[in-house]
């Protein structure tokens, strides 16, 4: 027997100047969060909102909040930020980019 075939998903950056949204589509929803350009050795900073406010808003992702993190951690590094890396703060519910230290 075959495991069932992982679920399909992308993510999708907007900006308006200095902020704007990421968007994370899968088959079961859609999540948008909003980020800025951060300072310092923070590039951007991504708002998740904390696991309350996650599991009110979005009941479908309440038991997977830390594999959505990290896949939207990972593709904004990949499409926007190659030389970066991710902080997740589940407690403060925010991604920050971060430089890599060189």
């Amino acid at each position: 027997m075959s495991p069932p075939p992982l679920p399909t998903w992308s993510i999708e950056i907007k900006s308006t100047g200095r902020s704007g949204t990421v968007e994370y589509h899968e088959e079961a929803g859609s999540l948008s969060f909003y980020w800025e350009f951060g300072g310092g050795d923070a590039v951007a900073s991504i708002s998740v909102g904390d696991l309350a406010k996650w599991t009110a808003a979005y009941p479908w992702a309440a038991g997977r909040r830390r594999e959505i993190l990290e896949r939207v951690a990972q593709e904004v590094i990949r499409q926007k930020a190659p030389n970066c890396r991710a902080d997740i703060d589940d407690a403060g519910g925010y991604i920050d980019i971060r430089e890599n230290a060189v």
